[in-house]
């Protein structure tokens, strides 16, 4: 005769169970480390010639799942959408170029700095066309959605004057820059020089005057964002950027993507 579980028992079993279930999910989740990351945005993120995710920070990535023996999973995304994929757990960190400023400190952990720059508008040369808004007034001016640039353009540009055009990545903004439908696009220096400049695209096209500074888009620097309930995971990745960059990996990968003469870290 079979016998029947009482409601008791039925309820332990029930509750190691799910127990089990979460330990196994943990533990799963725990060997694999989940980057959120936006491509189009050469040479920190973009998609090679062999149609795979490349870059400098994409290799960063890389190394500091290795380094915390964990496996890499990459998950593609676009800025604007970046934060409440984060917190809805369709990855546990955001490796994308995103700059540390004080309304994303309110939503985010960051990690130590990944890499320094500055905003800066290319444009046709010759165009006239400077950082100052009153050079800029009746233009249209090309951003990124999502990104710190976008914010700026909007809030100090856009009242002057200034038409400010929002494209879900920096390919799309280049494409029509150079088409003539825009008369520049705001970026990140090193982005906009390596990216497009130095490029065949970008023959016929210079930066138009110089770096931008506002507290809009933070101090410039990079880091990588995590949900605040996950101090542990900012802790792990602080390591193994401490590790990375003392034992010559950061370097390394940076001599790919950068000439000499940039100092993609800085200060």
């Amino acid at each position: 005769m079979r016998k029947l579980f009482q409601p008791k028992e039925m309820a332990f079993i029930a509750l190691l169970a799910g127990a089990l279930v979460s330990m196994s999910a943990f533990a799963q989740e725990s060997a694999t480390l989940r980057f959120g990351t936006a491509l189009g945005y050469a040479p920190f993120e973009y998609r090679g010639s062999d149609g795979q995710m490349t870059g400098f920070e994409i290799e960063l990535g890389n190394a500091i799942c290795a380094q915390l023996q964990k496996h890499c999973q990459w998950v593609e995304t676009e800025i604007s959408t970046m934060i409440p994929a984060l917190k809805s757990r369709k990855f546990d960190a955001i490796l994308a170029s995103i700059a540390i400023t004080e309304p994303r400190k309110k939503q985010l952990l960051f990690s130590d700095k990944v890499h320094g720059g500055s905003s800066r508008i290319v444009a046709r040369a010759n165009a006239g066309l400077t950082e100052q808004v009153a050079t800029l007034s009746g233009k249209s001016i090309g951003v990124e959605q999502g990104t710190n640039d976008e914010s700026f353009a909007k809030q100090k540009w856009a009242p002057q004057g200034v038409k400010v055009v929002s494209y879900s990545n920096q390919d799309v903004a280049i494409s029509d820059l150079i088409a003539g439908r825009l008369d520049g696009v705001l970026t990140g220096e090193v982005q906009g020089q390596l990216g497009f400049l130095d490029t065949d695209k970008g023959k016929g096209f210079a930066f138009a005057g110089g770096a931008i500074k506002d507290p809009i888009l933070g101090t410039g620097d990079s880091a990588i964002g995590v949900d605040k309930n996950n101090p542990q995971l900012v802790a792990s990745i602080n390591q193994a950027l401490k590790t990375l960059r003392a034992d010559g990996t950061y370097q390394k990968i940076a001599s790919k993507y950068f000439p000499p003469s940039i100092d993609i870290y800085g200060e």
